[in-house]
This record gives C-alpha cells, structure tokens and sequence, in this order.
C-alpha cells in the first residue's frame, strides 16, 4: 500500500504539476493567452492530483493516511495556496480582464475542491476567494472615465466588466458562496459589484458631462444595459435585480424633475392656473420647445426612449390641455368684446393642441 501510494509522486516531474520550485505569477503583465492557458493547466491538473491521491489513501483505510497524505501531496497544496494567493493579491485592471476569469474560474473550482482537506493552509482558502470579490471591485472602480466622444450613449468599460464578472459568479455562484460562507464573509457579491459600479457611472457622468439631463441619461443608458442582460441570461441575484430596477426609477426621476416637472408645470398649474394669463400659455410653449430642441439628439436605449416619452406626455399634456380649457373659457371680463375677439384670434393661431405637443414629444431622442 505504501509504494502504491507514493507511485503518484511520480507525477511531480511533470511541468504541469505545481511544486516547491515552480517558478511564480509575476503579475497580470506576464499574461497572454498562452501563459493563462498554461497556468489554468497547472491548477486544474495539480488539484486533480491531490485529490486522487486522498482518495486514493482513503480506500487504503490506512492508519497512517493523513500523514502519509500530507508527506505524497503536501508540496502541492502549499504551492496551489502559493499561487492562488498571487493570483488574488495581484493589482488587476480591466485590460486583463479576459485572463483574470480565466484563471479566477480555474482558482474557485481549485479552492472549492481542496478546502475541506486538512493541511496546514486549510483556513485560508476562503480569504482567499473574499480577495479576488475585492480584486473584481477594483478592477471596476479602476476603469477610466476618458470614455470616447463624450456621448451619453456610451457603455462605459466599467459595464462592460461588470456583465463579464455577473457572468463569473452566475457559473461559480454556488460554489463561491459555500467558501465565502466558511469564513463568515459576505455572501452577495453581486451586490457590492453593482454599488461600484453605480458610484463609478455617478463619478464618470459628473466628470464628463456639464448637463444634468446628459448625467441622468448616461447613468440610465448603462443601467438598461445590464438590466437587459439581466433579463436575457439571469445574472443578477432577485434582491440584486430589485436593487437595480429601483435606482433606474430613481434615476428617471430626477431626469423629469430636472427637466418637466416642477419647471414645465410651474406655467400651467398653482396660482398661474388659478389666474390663467395667455403670457404663462407662451412662456410655457417656448420653454417646451426649448427643452425639446435640446434633447432631441440625445441617444437613448429603446426601451428606455419609450418609457421617458410616456412619462412626459402623461404629466405634460394633460395640464397643458387643461390649462388651455381654462384659459379659453375664462377671457379677461374686463376686456371689451373686441377684445376678447383678437384675443381667441390670437389663441387659435399660437396655441398648439395637445396631441402637438405629443407629437414633439415623440420626436424626443431622434435624430
């Protein structure tokens, strides 16, 4: 039973197999395809290793078999720890983003496999995996925001790595919450993932945009991004999901309020509408096609588009078509009827009817 089991210490001098000796991750810059491909042997192959060899001392039944097990595959569990250590101590970004979920993918299957066997590092392996959460964190909040033309259509390359790490822990998820869960540290990582990426897409709008609307609609447009492919593949936890839904809500929010409600209202309703004037109606309408002409070549996700002009023609033209109802039926008495005459005169051909105004509101986010 002994030379069987010490046979498979033969396998150490293969160059797949990670040892004492094995030459250490350097860092992401030594990465390529090629080298991650090579690393992600070593773990899968050296783990596969050491498991072979528990049970294979384990069917033995023999007395001697963690001793023995710690002599046959000790120097490698010691250097899987090693690695996997370098691996998530390293200072990623997201131009490495491709080879870090390669080999993190590689590291969560590895931890999971051996965290369970006893050998003197056992306690660090769900450490371990909280490091690489916390790696995936700064990899977001380390994007730049010198994002290309300045657009508020753009994707930022921080909602690019994030769809990329959700996918990571869709497929890990219920082996990196058991780890996580050993060492009492946080279970929802999803979560801390999509809070770093809202301040990041908050801190990115206020840096690039001088407009608030451009800052409410950038922030949105990545939203619907990741809340579409949320809908398509499941990434996110429900609560997660629930988390984002409402920040979007918040977020269209404080576009309308910023843009048509109070500022638009303040024309057609309180004390204007109690004292309707023709000058409240004008300064309204000129105020609104000012609005519009404004945002008409912003770009917004379909979906999205959609929402906001609903939004906007179920508030706006609603109490347009009232006020004006009001103001037609109630001329000044103090007019003559001359007056009064040029005055519907006028109305009839300055004023624009409700559907106009829905009309142009369509027309929002077009060109």
């Amino acid at each position: 039973m002994l030379v069987q089991a010490f046979r498979i210490s033969d396998a150490y001098g293969n160059p797949y197999i990670l040892k004492a000796g094995t030459e250490t991750f350097a860092g992401p810059c030594e990465l390529t395809n090629e080298t991650t491909r090579t690393w992600v042997i070593r773990l899968k192959i050296t783990t596969k290793l050491v498991c072979l060899s528990k049970q294979q001392l384990h069917e033995q039944n023999w007395e001697l078999s963690e001793e023995c097990f710690a002599e046959v595959a000790g120097q490698s569990l010691e250097k899987l720890l090693e690695v996997a250590c370098s691996f998530s101590d390293a200072n990623w970004s997201d131009v490495h983003i491709s080879q870090q979920l390669s080999v993190f993918d590689a590291l969560v299957d590895v931890l999971f496999n051996i965290q369970d066997l006893r050998f003197s590092r056992s306690g660090e392996v769900a450490g371990i995996i909280n490091k690489m959460v916390n790696a995936f964190r700064g990899v977001i909040d380390g994007t730049s925001n010198d994002i290309r033309g300045s657009k508020e259509s753009t994707i930022h390359p921080a909602t690019f790595v994030l769809i990329q790490v959700l996918e990571f822990f869709c497929r890990n998820r219920d082996m990196v919450q058991s780890i996580l869960e050993s060492g009492d540290y946080n279970t929802g990582p999803c979560s801390d993932m999509f809070s770093c990426l809202a301040s990041k897409l908050k801190e990115c709008a206020e840096t690039v945009f001088q407009q608030k609307g451009q800052m409410y609609i950038f922030v949105l447009n990545n939203m619907y991004y990741v809340l579409q492919k949320n809908r398509h593949s499941g990434l996110l936890p429900p609560n997660v999901a629930a988390t984002l839904v409402s920040v979007i809500d918040q977020y269209v929010v404080s576009y309308l309020d910023e843009y048509w409600f109070p500022p638009m209202l303040l024309y057609l309703e309180g004390d204007s509408l109690k004292k309707p004037r023709r000058s409240s109606l004008d300064n309204f309408i000129g105020e609104f096609f000012r609005t519009c002409n404004g945002q008409m070549t912003w770009k917004v996700q379909t979906e999205l588009k959609n929402i906001l002009r609903e939004e906007i023609v179920n508030f706006i033209v609603p109490k347009y078509v009232n006020f004006s109802e009001v103001l037609q039926a109630n001329p000044r008495r103090c007019w003559s009827s001359w007056l009064k005459g040029m005055w519907r005169t006028r109305s009839e051909k300055l004023e624009c009817t409700g559907a106009d105004l829905a009309k142009v509101i369509g027309r929002l986010f077009e060109r």
